[in-house]
């Protein structure tokens, strides 16, 4: 009697140990990982360090309307040519925002199939000011071979707009993309380099804008008035995407 009542306590114990195990299994599997606290802040290294390994943990420290932001840019364009491309009404509700067409204006006309003007988006909404400088746009542009087709969208991200200043080196990290030097002046001294994803790229474009695989980004950056340099890496002052097909969807 002993012997069994023995046996029905280790089946017991046994059968809590097992519950006990399973209750961890979710948060063992969880996204975020064992705990589910985002990473610590980045801490700046030497020039051409490594970045951590991509994180997207990282932008649970964001804001939800900035992380919703860059997680909608980063997903409307399909990564295959051959994919049917959102149309207009499609990129108006996957980013909440108004398209309204303009004509376009002669000088425009050789480049461009359609411009629009936004409205309704967070941070920039009204003014806008012209593709080129800090502001809003979208357009569909005439691309090669004949009958391919661009589109481009440009959101804004600038702590002056958003009040958050969204980190370049966190984006980095929290997407996994190496940069390249978008800077397209005519200037001699345009640095060019491999697609890098270390410390301090964010200080090698004269005109601070960089390009990752599917989008690109413009940094506010404070410079010395003098020699121009950069005294700071600056936040993300403007986000693009773009999506390239063989034709424009209707």
């Amino acid at each position: 009697m002993k012997r069994y009542r023995s046996r029905l306590f280790l089946l017991s114990v046994a059968a809590c140990l097992a519950a006990c195990a399973t209750a961890r299994t979710p948060e063992e599997k969880s996204p975020l990982g064992m705990s589910g606290i985002p990473p610590p802040p980045l801490v700046p290294q030497p020039e051409g360090t490594p970045l951590p390994p991509r994180d997207p943990r990282i932008a649970e420290r964001w804001p939800p309307e900035i992380k919703r932001l860059v997680d909608n840019m980063l997903t409307l364009y399909a990564k295959a040519p051959d994919e049917r491309p959102p149309t207009v009404k499609e990129v108006e509700q996957k980013m909440g925002i108004t398209l309204t067409e303009r004509p376009l204006k002669p000088q425009e006309a050789r480049t461009w199939h359609k411009r629009f003007v936004i409205s309704g988006t967070p941070y920039m909404d009204p003014p806008s000011m012209p593709h080129g400088g800090l502001g809003e746009f979208y357009g569909i542009s005439r691309a090669r071979p004949p009958g391919g087709m661009t589109q481009h969208l440009q959101l804004v991200t600038a702590p002056a707009r958003s009040g958050y200043c969204l980190d370049p080196y966190e984006l980095a990290v929290y997407t996994g993309s190496t940069f390249v030097n978008n800077d397209t002046s005519p200037h001699a001294n345009v640095r060019s380099w491999s697609p890098a994803y270390v410390w301090g790229m964010f200080k090698w474009s004269n005109t601070s804008r960089y390009g990752g695989p599917y989008f690109s980004i413009i940094l506010g950056q404070e410079r010395d008035p003098t020699t121009r340099q950069i005294l700071s890496t600056g936040c993300v002052s403007e986000i693009a995407v773009v999506g390239k097909y063989q034709e424009e969807e209707k």
